[in-house]
C-alpha cells in the first residue's frame, strides 16, 4: 500500500501572491497563508508556504492578494534552513494542486429609493414551508 500525502485547508493570505521564472524557464507562483487550528486558548496559527508550478499561475497572481481567503489542497513537504545567523528554521510548503478563492464579493449598495416594495401579492400562496 503507498502512501498518500494531500494537505488541504482553508487559510488567509499573508502578502501578495508573485511569479517569477527560474533559470530553466519554468514559472511558479508563491504566496504565504496563516492556517488557524484549535480554539479557545488552544487556538493556534500554522503558517504555510504555497507554491503553484506552471503558466496556470500568471492567470491567477492578480487574484491572490493579502488578506483573500483560500481554499487550498496539495503535497506537504517540510524546509529546513539556516539563518544567516544560524537560527535553524523550519517551512511548510504545499505544491498546489487545487486553489480557489473563498468567500463572497462585496455587494454592491442598493439603492433602496429606486426599489418597489414588495408586496405579498407577488408570492405565491403555496410555498412549501
Amino acid at each position: 500500500m503507498s502512501d498518500l500525502n494531500c494537505f488541504s485547508f482553508t487559510g488567509r493570505l499573508t502578502q501578495d501572491a508573485a511569479v517569477r521564472t527560474l533559470a530553466s524557464g519554468k514559472k511558479v507562483l508563491t504566496v504565504n497563508a496563516a492556517v488557524n487550528t484549535g480554539y479557545g486558548e488552544y487556538k493556534k496559527t500554522l503558517f504555510v508556504k504555497l507554491q503553484m508550478w506552471g503558466e496556470h499561475g500568471d492567470k491567477i497572481v492578480q487574484y491572490f492578494t493579502r488578506g483573500k481567503s483560500v481554499a487550498a489542497a496539495g503535497e506537504l513537504s517540510r524546509s529546513e534552513w539556516q539563518t544567516r545567523e544560524g537560527k535553524q528554521m523550519v517551512d511548510f510548503v504545499v505544491d498546489v494542486r487545487a486553489i480557489n478563492l473563498v468567500g463572497s464579493k462585496p455587494q454592491e449598495q442598493v439603492n433602496h429609493q429606486n426599489t418597489p416594495d414588495a408586496n405579498a401579492s407577488d408570492f405565491p400562496d403555496d410555498i412549501p414551508y
